[in-house]
């Protein structure tokens, strides 16, 4: 007996409870699979092109279901029942991404195809989010939810490390066909385990149940839900700055960072995913900072530094970028220096997102909280569409080296505009009275 319950203490302590447990170790095997898939992807699509304009538009098109859908998605995440939204889309996402494997194999695989396969399993990931985020903060306490989303980080710290070395590794040994199999299989996987959690009612407002019919249901929900950040002065700020700075942000990771290293740094699969895993490096480390940095520092603080440290280390990386520097310096040196910037922003990255994450979770009434989720994911990427096509053809035409600066200069600024907005303040404010 006592061992026993030295097993379930322990349990609690690592992963807080049963429920968060299993959904912990469901997306840390779905989050492995779609690592090594996006490595896959990226590879695939230089391979076939060797174009930049071309892997822009391959993310173009798997943004689209983000900013037109994430907005209805958060509302069926507070009318429909999270647990079945959650386990159908990771079957669906495990089942097309098997198809693709076979299509590969068969010899008939495409841009067109790979095009559709990955705009549908982006819907089903849109779907998928905001159920999940809502659900969180009903399996855990309220004091738990910093360990919890810390939690949350480090399984896609941990999942980004594994996923491009033994993406790498697959790539090297099975292939691409290799590479999707083992994507799918993860995600049915993920769906198996999250059919075990015993996900919590859904805490309805009053006037979310009335209406004479499922349409208008579904539309006074949404009206809500758009109500309740539009009368959030602090909200509508953080999403201003969140759709600009994720307009600036996103392409450098997902478009031009994947250029510089294979079509000028010339990189074999290996290195750049050695490089690509000091970016979840990062997150570990900044997941184990963040627990004590949020009771040293306010909140906000966290988020507007962080955000400005980001951007003076992008520009950093467009610093080592310029040719002149990176062929003096040689091949290991400009490795190191790209893999210790990378690092240096995982780290930062965690300690603007979790306490940005408890904020909402802790001020957003459960009822609201799919709506309130899928209109920021929705508003915040609203531009990421254009900014990834853009880039496509920009790393075509002008240098990494000018991206990266020019991105990361403008980033910094906008840290330095928030550290002094009163609105983001009140906000802060008002969590920390809650």
């Amino acid at each position: 007996m006592d061992m026993a319950k030295d097993k379930q203490t322990l349990g609690q302590r690592l992963f807080i409870n049963r429920d968060f447990g299993l959904l912990f170790w469901g997306r840390l095997v779905s989050q492995v699979g779609d690592g090594i898939h996006y490595l896959a992807l990226t590879w695939l699509v230089l391979d076939l092109t060797g174009s930049g304009t071309a892997l822009g538009t391959m993310l173009f098109a798997s943004s689209i279901p983000m900013v037109v859908l994430a907005p209805f998605t958060g509302v069926l995440a507070d009318l429909w029942d999270r647990k079945t939204i959650v386990v159908s889309m990771d079957v669906l996402r495990g089942l097309i991404i098997l198809s693709l494997a076979f299509i590969f194999k068969s010899g008939h695989l495409t841009m067109p195809i790979l095009y559709i396969a990955t705009i549908f399993s982006s819907l089903c990931g849109v779907l998928f989010g905001p159920a999940i985020s809502a659900t969180i903060p009903g399996l855990v306490k309220k004091e738990e939810l910093v360990k919890a989303n810390s939690l949350n980080n480090l399984s896609r710290a941990a999942t980004m490390i594994i996923g491009p070395v033994l993406g790498a590794f697959l790539l090297g040994t099975t292939g691409y066909f290799g590479v999707f199999f083992i994507n799918g299989i993860a995600f049915l996987f993920s769906a198996l385990s999250e059919t075990f959690i015993r996900f919590p009612q859904v805490v309805r407002e009053q006037t979310s149940t009335h209406g004479p019919s499922t349409s208008r249901q579904f539309l006074l929900s949404f009206k809500e839900g758009f109500t309740y950040i539009w009368h959030n002065a602090g909200l509508r700020a953080l999403i201003f700055y969140a759709t600009a700075l994720n307009f600036l942000g996103a392409p450098l990771l997902n478009v031009v960072f994947p250029y510089f290293g294979k079509e000028v740094l010339l990189l074999e699969a290996q290195q750049y995913g050695t490089i690509q895993a000091m970016l979840p490096v990062g997150f570990l480390i900044g997941t184990v900072l963040v627990g004590y940095l949020t009771k040293k520092f306010r909140k906000e603080s966290l988020l507007t530094s962080g955000i400005t440290m980001q951007g003076l280390v992008v520009g950093l990386v467009g610093f080592f970028a310029i040719p002149s520097v990176y062929g003096n310096a040689g091949l290991v040196n400009t490795l190191v220096a790209l893999s210790s910037s990378l690092l240096l922003i995982g780290v930062l990255n965690t300690l603007v997102n979790v306490p940005f994450q408890v904020m909402l979770q802790e001020t957003v009434p459960d009822g609201y909280r799919g709506r309130v989720y899928g209109l920021l994911d929705s508003i915040g990427q609203m531009l990421v569409p254009l900014s990834m096509a853009l880039s496509g053809v920009l790393v075509d035409s002008l240098s990494a080296a000018s991206l990266f600066m020019f991105s990361g200069l403008i980033t910094a600024a906008f840290g330095l505009r928030m550290a002094s907005s009163a609105k983001i303040k009140l906000l802060y404010a008002e969590q920390e009275a809650a």
